[in-house]
């Protein structure tokens, strides 16, 4: 089943998220001219979407099983994994081998995933907090 409030979260930090990507980019390799390079620049924006919008949608992955830490911990292990797949793609497309892009797009896996599992604790455990 789908949670769609996890969805939406991940996929508004992803957009947030590729948006600082794109002003990192841009600065870093084109001085600043955001305007000829925007088609890269678009997909780069779209990659970190489409990695909230997948890991949205993969709360149901457990890679460990255990007590209380169970949650976090494979939230930051699924993110750091998804975050590296899509970040190997895009590093693979690159014509300018951006290696910042690709570290920044493992730690993005990892915040998209931390922020969406945080805010979709459930009552009991908002609770125990």
């Amino acid at each position: 089943m789908v949670d769609y409030k996890r969805l939406i979260i991940s996929t508004i930090t992803g957009a947030i998220l590729g948006v600082a990507c794109i002003l990192g980019v841009g600065s870093r390799l084109f001085g600043g001219d955001y305007a000829s390079n925007i088609v890269y620049l678009m997909g780069i924006w779209a990659m970190r979407v489409l990695l909230g919008i997948t890991i949205g949608l993969a709360q149901g992955i457990i890679l460990l099983k255990g007590d209380q830490w169970q949650k976090w911990v494979n939230a930051g292990i699924r993110g750091i994994i998804f975050g590296l797949l899509f970040s190997a793609t895009l590093i693979m497309l690159d014509p300018y081998l951006d290696f910042a892009t690709f570290g920044a797009g493992i730690a993005y896996g990892l915040i998209i995933d931390l922020v969406a599992t945080f805010f979709t604790r459930k009552k009991k455990e908002k609770a125990e907090k």
